[in-house]
């Protein structure tokens, strides 16, 4: 029997009227989240400082997701990849939503006296932070911020910016200048997520330290990245786009990422924690004790199963990620998962009794929704699909083995 190949034809491929209204909603949804907030925390009365540390966990969230699309791009490119091709717009505008995110940083970078342990007068008297205080100090650390969103502003609009010209003038140019390049944009983008993951969150404790946490952190965002790509794809079909375009074939991929980068988070989870168990460094085993008591420790152990052991089983089978309804809820349960990690990863600094307040869920709504208006932004008044990348044909005939 002939495989019928779907064609642009088949299906609508903008947003058109959707786009300004899911803007209008996100971008509400946005502002009255971080107004309850902000709010919330005023009214704690502690300097702003739990709304730091909530704000943190939220940013940094969002944050991984953007920058794991960024790093699949070059990836994708690197690998001369024809399945994602119908899905790559959605990906790039995932990670050209960098100059937001840049603005979104603002609040962790003026409160970083109330969230990060060496910024504060008693810390520069420590003799802890003496062989760290240039890297650790207020100036370089706003300097390195600096330099990281303009790489990140600069791979992520590279990719998207040739690949909406591409779509104006068809030039396969574009597409051997983005192949040549993405080396690079690749190991620039490793590099500065390492140190930004340094930065943003393992600094909240200055004298714990860990030469895998980067990838720890890489590894959250791009799991969680396919779980948003699987989510955003699922919700425009049931709008009536790119209903045929993206096919169960492409769904099974989605899952199979998934299952994937779920399998590399657990692992490097299990390594950094296997390292500093057998090795019993005090200096490095004290992150890991605080957040195994007082209440830490069943977030700790229900984020190895919810983030690591359940969906790695949920997403084993072939039958499990052809099915939409059971890779949408996989989806769901990864962000949900790698979102309860980073609030264990962050949290207990603030708190070194587990807490939870009603802050971190409008805080959560309140990024998101500027975070979803941003991307919904880009992605209003261009194709959601690279209508003439060179291998568009060979990914609406894509099949599974």
């Amino acid at each position: 029997m002939a495989h019928h190949v779907p064609s642009l034809d088949d299906t609508k491929t903008t947003l058109d009227g959707l786009g300004s209204k899911v803007f209008t909603i996100s971008a509400i949804i946005g502002v009255v989240g971080l107004a309850a907030t902000a709010g919330l925390g005023a009214a704690e009365g502690d300097g702003f400082r739990h709304f730091g540390f909530t704000y943190l966990v939220n940013f940094a969230f969002f944050l991984s997701i953007s920058l794991g699309a960024m790093v699949f791009l070059p990836i994708h490119y690197l690998t001369k990849s024809s399945w994602g091709v119908v899905a790559r717009r959605m990906m790039e505008v995932i990670a050209a939503v960098m100059p937001l995110m840049a603005v979104l940083a603002i609040p962790v970078i003026f409160l970083a006296g109330q969230i990060y342990g060496w910024a504060t007068p008693e810390a520069r008297e420590s003799h802890a932070l003496a062989h760290k205080a240039a890297f650790l100090s207020q100036n370089a650390f706003i300097l390195r911020w600096v330099i990281y969103f303009v790489i990140w502003t600069g791979v992520s609009w590279f990719f998207w910016r040739n690949s909406v010209k591409q779509d104006a003038d068809g030039d396969l140019g574009l597409t051997r200048r983005l192949e040549n390049y993405s080396g690079f944009c690749l190991l620039i983008s490793a590099l500065s997520i390492a140190l930004a993951a340094f930065d943003l969150l393992m600094s909240v404790d200055f004298i714990w330290f860990s030469t895998m946490f980067g990838v720890y952190y890489w590894a959250g965002g791009f799991v969680s990245f396919f779980a948003v790509l699987t989510l955003v794809t699922f919700g425009l079909q049931n709008t009536g786009r790119l209903t045929k375009i993206i096919s169960p074939e492409h769904v099974h991929d989605y899952g199979k990422l998934m299952f994937a980068f779920t399998f590399f988070w657990g692992y490097i989870a299990f390594s950094q924690y296997m390292l500093y168990w057998y090795a019993n460094v005090p200096e490095e085993t004290a992150w890991y004790l605080l957040r195994s008591s007082n209440g830490w420790g069943i977030v700790g152990f229900v984020t190895l199963f919810a983030t690591f052991a359940l969906p790695f089983l949920g997403l084993i089978s072939r039958f499990a990620k052809r099915r939409r309804k059971i890779v949408a809820f996989w989806a769901i349960w990864i962000i949900v998962a790698q979102w309860v990690n980073l609030y264990w990863v962050v949290m207990p600094e603030f708190s070194a009794t587990f807490t939870i307040s009603i802050m971190d869920l409008t805080c959560f709504f309140g990024v998101g929704g500027l975070w979803l208006a941003g991307i919904t932004k880009l992605a209003t008044g261009a194709s959601l699909v690279p209508v003439k990348d060179p291998r568009l044909d060979e990914s609406l005939r894509f099949e599974n083995a």
